[in-house]
């Protein structure tokens, strides 16, 4: 559930009196000054688009997440960024990814094609290491039987 901001919050962000508007947001609800922030930045980028699409103003981390196809992470992450209710999160969220912000992230989507996010591609190494471990041991255990 998304904090109401008081008039006064919002005349004194809207002057451009943002260090005020976050104190005074502060001392209304008891939210901390990050989330504080966050709150006012959302809202202005609500009042400013209208439909809340804020591409540019989501955190780092939630761009990330987005750009990971990790859609559950984006909102969960956007939702303890900025206090916004469930419904707004996701909104916000989904209006990200129709407006492009994955392709506009500054980590790769998929950076290996077949592959899962997070997934690492295998190497052969493993296997020639196991062939030639394994034929070290017949031949010991062949020199083994042979000499005694």
């Amino acid at each position: 559930m998304t904090p109401k901001i008081p008039r006064e919050v919002q005349a004194a962000w809207d002057a451009g009196n943002k260090i005020e508007a976050i104190k005074l947001l502060r001392e209304a609800t008891g939210l901390g000054l990050a989330e504080a922030k966050s709150l006012l930045d959302a809202a202005a980028q609500v009042s400013l688009t209208g439909q809340g699409e804020a591409d540019a103003s989501l955190p780092a981390d939630v761009q990330a997440a987005l750009a990971r196809g990790n859609k559950i992470e984006a909102i969960r992450l956007l939702r303890a960024t900025t206090g916004l209710g469930l419904k707004d999160a996701k909104d916000r969220i989904d209006a990200a990814e129709a407006g492009g912000q994955r392709a506009a992230s500054s980590v790769p989507a998929n950076p290996t094609p077949g592959l899962s996010p997070g997934e690492v591609p295998r190497t052969r190494v493993g296997r020639w290491a196991f062939l030639l471990v394994f034929a070290a041991l017949v031949l010991g255990y062949w020199l083994y039987r042979r000499a005694g």
